[in-house]
């Protein structure tokens, strides 16, 4: 404890009475401002970004006494909405929020940095304009990497606490996006994160391998951080800001709060209670702790996360996920989208781990590949730095370092390589239920238990004892429970399964697993059209824009790749269009869709995803549909069953709706999903 004291308080004076000097070395290339003792609370300053190539702008909100008090002071960074800069947003006036930001750090010992999101190609004057290039035009300008860079220029600067308990991001709209985003991206780096209204779905990635960032498909990166969303009720994209609570309040390991507040319009609410959330996690020493288990997904070619180093050869667009990551043992694979998209293929990613294994020592290593469903066994020698550097492909694999004294749990291999498992109501099925020994030593009596909590679903069987499982086996107790489940009309049923595995007498370990369960009825589609590489013509709705109604129009589509003869022959790609009978609004009749498709058929060898903006709305939330190709091989007449979702969507528009006084200031964007089971016959009929 003294000696931990005594190293902060040499940081201290060391960085005292460094400041001066770093403070001329940072005038070399940024300009921070001089700060007038009590009187400059709101200051801008600028520094040259190596990331961009150019000045980059800034603004801080300084306690009145920063001068004088020779304190520390955690940081909260700021991001701006669409159409703001750092000195403030454009819309709500501009400064509607500023002077509850003063008025925070006034009360609190808190520094807040707001940055600044311009990308000089989408701008129109000093405001106006979409920030973050995230827009998918290809202007490679990565602001995570600028995060990083301006970071470490405020750290050197300012006097901040510069460990990730005490660094925090939060944003509004599309800054909301960012800081959900950043946070994820670096959670070794940054501890808690706020998002008030955030957007949900952007682009991110390298130049020429972007992808696209939906939040709901990564909050396990969020695993060991503190989340808050602020919705406003009257919020435009209130529907998506719902669903992102569901996400993120049944994820374990994120410390999550959600707030709604009544007001009519997409701004700024609970100033005071959201950095609050901050200050509270500022003093929360978990945060410092280094999890003993953690998962992660990212888009580049190549990142650290905490201490673990990877690269990847010949980047595509696409993510490197890596799974339960802890001593001795993780999951990776690759997602071309996600959440079930199928491996990139053709990559190879370099695994360096931390300097957890002494120098030049020798390690077994267990390697089971998700694509061949095979186990096999090498040795691996230790850096001389203690790093272990594995090179694996993108398809899926389990590493294990074996070690005859250790007894690691049983690991249960992955269900479904397309993310979490669809499955069908009212009828009994068997969920492939397999576990491998990943140690270096049996595994003696393991008992293996599976339930739910949710009533929505039955299990039968088990629970099942396991006498021994010998060092790299494999055990299928697929056909050992019986699961039932149940659904209703509209959306997918979402149902959490657990997998209880004792172990060594009283050792235990519990996998969660999430199904989706497809609603119910289920009915034939009221018209479908197989697109092969043929144009046609739709009749679709389109919305009239933020009072609601909508009308029908015509639009012509050419995609697929085949013979155009409109049936689903073998090697082909397709896309299916169906015609809805009623829509969302009550404008929209006898209009015609592409569809998600889902099947497990084996004729079905790949899936492409379609990502479309929804009609006219201006959000970044996509509309995502299938092309699936069929297997060269498949033969003519086969019969695949598909299940087929697709949205319909429209303004929302309730003139007479008030948030007390106020009217309610835009419509709101809404989704209904619909589903349709369709037999495809391989050829035709």
């Amino acid at each position: 404890m003294f000696y931990v004291e005594g190293l902060t308080l040499l940081k201290e004076t060391l960085k005292q009475l460094s400041r001066l000097t770093l403070m001329f070395l940072a005038s070399m290339t940024s300009f921070p401002p001089a700060i007038e003792a009590g009187t400059q609370e709101v200051i801008e300053g600028s520094h040259f970004s190596k990331t961009f190539g150019e000045q980059r702008h800034y603004r801080l909100i300084l306690p009145r006494d920063y001068e004088t008090s020779g304190k520390y002071y955690p940081v909260i960074y700021y991001f701006h909405g669409h159409s703001g800069r750092f000195k403030g947003e454009q819309y709500g006036d501009g400064q509607v929020f500023l002077p509850e930001m003063i008025d925070f750090v006034r009360r609190h010992d808190v520094v807040i940095v707001r940055w600044d999101g311009r990308v000089e190609e989408d701008y129109d004057g000093f405001y106006g304009g979409t920030p973050y290039d995230i827009q998918g035009k290809g202007w490679g300008m990565d602001f995570g990497a600028y995060f990083l860079e301006l970071v470490t220029h405020i750290d050197k600067t300012y006097r901040t606490l510069e460990d990730r308990s005490h660094r925090a991001t939060s944003g509004l709209s599309m800054g909301g996006f960012m800081s959900l985003y950043v946070s994820a991206r670096f959670p070794d780096l940054v501890g808690s994160a706020s998002a008030f209204n955030p957007a949900h779905e952007n682009h991110v990635g390298p130049e020429g391998a972007k992808v696209l960032y939906k939040h709901t498909d990564h909050v396990l990166n969020h695993g060991h951080s503190k989340v808050r969303l602020v919705r406003a009720s009257g919020d435009y994209i209130s529907q998506h800001h719902d669903e992102l609570r569901d996400v993120y309040s049944r994820t374990p390991g994120v410390d999550f709060e959600y707030r709604r507040d009544e007001y009519h319009r997409h701004w700024v609410t609970s100033v005071d209670e959201t950095f609050d959330f901050h200050m509270k996690a500022f003093d929360d020493a978990g945060l410092l702790a280094h999890p003993k288990n953690w998962s992660y997904d990212n888009a580049y070619p190549e990142f650290s996360v905490w201490g673990y180093d990877v690269e990847v050869t010949n980047k595509k667009p696409g993510y490197v996920c890596l799974r339960d990551v802890g001593w001795g043992y993780f999951r990776v694979f690759t997602r071309q989208y996600a959440p079930d998209g199928p491996p990139v293929e053709e990559q190879i990613i370099r695994i360096t781990t931390p300097e957890y294994y002494g120098s030049h020592q020798t390690y077994q290593i267990l390697d089971y590949s998700h694509e061949k469903d095979r186990v096999t066994r090498y040795e691996l020698v230790s850096t001389a730095g203690g790093e272990l550097v594995f090179e694996l492909d993108g398809r899926g694999h389990d590493i294990a370092i074996l070690k005859e004294r250790e007894s690691r749990a049983p690991v249960l291999l992955p269900w479904d390589t397309k993310g979490d498992p669809v499955v069908e109501p009212d009828r009994d099925l068997l969920l492939p239920i397999r576990l491998i020994n990943t140690n270096g030593i049996a595994v003696k009596n393991v008992v293996v238990s599976f339930s739910s909590d949710y009533p929505i679903v039955e299990v039968k069987g088990g629970p099942v004892t396991v006498e021994v499982i010998e060092p790299g086996e494999i055990i299928d107790l697929s056909d050992r429970f019986t699961e039932h489940f149940v659904s209703s009309e509209g959306s997918f049923q979402h149902c959490r399964l657990n997998l209880a595995v004792k172990y060594r007498g009283w050792y235990s370990k519990h996998y969660n697993v999430d199904a989706r369960i497809l609603p119910t009825p289920l009915r034939e589609p009221l018209g479908v059209e197989v697109i092969d590489g043929r144009r046609r013509t739709f009749p679709i709705f389109r919305q009239a824009g933020n009072q609601g109604g909508g009308s029908m129009l015509e639009r012509e589509v050419e995609e697929g790749t085949g013979n155009g003869d409109g049936f689903a022959d073998p090697g082909e790609a397709v896309s299916i269009w169906i015609k809805l009978l009623q829509g969302m609004v009550p404008f929209d009749k006898n209009s015609w869709h592409r569809t998600k498709i889902y099947t497990d058929d084996a004729c079905v060898v790949s899936f492409e995803d379609v990502a479309e903006k929804k009609g006219r709305e201006f959000t970044s939330v996509r509309d995502h549909t299938s092309v699936i190709r069929i297997s060269p091989d498949c033969p003519a007449g086969h019969k695949i069953r598909l299940f087929l979702k697709n949205e319909s969507y429209s303004f929302v528009w309730t003139p007479d709706m008030r948030y007390g006084k106020e009217p309610l200031y835009q419509a709101t964007q809404r989704y209904r999903d619909h589903f349709h089971q369709y037999e495809l016959v391989v050829g035709g009929e």
